[in-house]
């Protein structure tokens, strides 16, 4: 994977993972006598169960799976609270975003002390300064990229969510296993797979975009439209290609930050529980719209749709076929764009009063073009 070169992160490419190789990466990492803590989410999953037990009796390996969607900081302090008096320097978490996520902060808190909660927010008390616990980050999923991003989210006391970005919560090594997307089920293809053309697509429409995460955004946008819908019915090529094209599109915007169909996703995630994934698909067609405004934008999603779609044409043909490939996918994959689709009733005087705060997110300062309180309204009108 070219697009590694722009990552700190080393990246390991498996078609399996055996205890044995994971014991090595530690060794390497970290020594002979490495004492070593796994984050793991609660599903079973017996291909990476199995090697974990397996792990134990060749090191002292402590396993931990106080993992939930949008992971909450009080877990992670409870997950810090087991590993009280163990002299940890190895993390590894193995799973979906919110698993690899709560290892960064899991890793983050042994290094630092302190308790999560205060180093969260606008104005954090509290700030990451050390790295003395080497992470090691394993995906399950196609879409998060979180293996190698210095950014996670999590959700405070209060129930808002927020990202901690540091260098410091970068990983020493991810690892792309195969044989850990072959059997994802097709709705979380869905979720996690627009997750990462989002993630692609918002490092594009962004104001801290260069030419070198134009061009990894674009690979892994490309990637992503060609094997989504075929990784949904369950191709294992496709699913492989899915999980590079998330990695890259990780890689990308580890370097913009997200945008604004991630702060609006925020407050879908907070006021209604709405899965990640699915909470960024809700707004990804009206970003799209919104943000061709700007002509460095339009360009690039141009050629992206020229490669994808196949077609020869004006800038304007390609971006309306690009449109119309989102909205298409978005059927195909039983993604909602209103909320009618997410079963969520809502009036017309609710919408500023709840999604004005994503205004003051950091992602949506990155947006290309700057949103308003009344245009951010408009655009969520049009979902009642």
């Amino acid at each position: 994977m070219i697009e590694s070169l722009l990552t700190n992160t080393r990246i390991i490419c498996l078609d399996a993972m055996t205890e044995d190789i994971l014991d090595r990466m530690i060794f390497y990492l970290a020594g002979k006598d490495a004492s070593v803590a796994v984050i793991a989410d609660p599903r079973p999953f017996p291909l990476r169960d199995k090697m974990l037990m397996k792990l134990t009796s060749l090191r002292d390996t402590v396993l931990l799976n106080k993992v939930r969607p949008n992971p909450e900081t009080s877990d992670i302090m409870e997950m810090c609270r087991e590993l009280e008096g163990r002299k940890v320097s190895v993390v590894i978490g193995i799973g979906g975003g919110s698993t690899m996520d709560s290892a960064k902060g899991v890793a983050a808190i042994l290094a630092n002390g302190g308790n999560l909660e205060d180093y969260l927010g606008n104005f954090p008390t509290l700030k990451i300064k050390n790295r003395d616990v080497k992470l090691i980050l394993v995906p399950t999923t196609v879409g998060t990229g979180s293996e190698v991003t210095k950014v996670a989210v999590f959700t405070s006391a209060s129930g808002r969510k927020y990202t901690l970005g540091s260098p410091m919560l970068q990983a020493d090594v991810a690892v792309l296993v195969a044989d850990y997307v072959k059997d994802i089920p097709s709705q979380l293809v869905a979720s996690t797979g627009i997750d990462a053309l989002s993630h692609a697509l918002e490092a594009i429409w962004n104001k801290n975009a260069v030419p070198e995460t134009d061009a990894a955004a674009s690979e892994s946008a490309v990637l992503v439209l060609e094997n989504i819908e075929s990784a949904y019915r369950g191709d294992f090529n496709a699913l492989k290609n899915m999980q590079k094209g998330a990695c890259m599109a990780g890689i990308a915007f580890s370097m913009t930050g997200t945008a604004m169909v991630h702060a609006i996703s925020f407050i879908l995630s907070e006021e209604w529980h709405v899965p990640h994934g699915i909470a960024c698909a809700f707004t990804l067609e009206d970003a799209f719209d919104y943000n061709l405004k700007d002509a460095r934008t339009r360009s690039v999603l141009a050629g992206i749709a020229a490669r994808v779609i196949g077609e020869k044409g004006s800038e304007e043909t390609l971006l309306h076929c690009f449109r119309d490939k989102i909205i298409a996918l978005k059927k195909t994959l039983c993604l909602p764009s209103s909320f009618n689709d997410l079963d969520i009733s809502m009036s017309r005087d609710s919408v500023s009063r709840l999604f004005a705060k994503s205004l003051d997110d950091p992602k949506m300062k990155n947006n290309i073009i700057p949103l308003d309180l009344q245009t951010l309204c408009d655009i969520i009108y049009k979902k009642l």
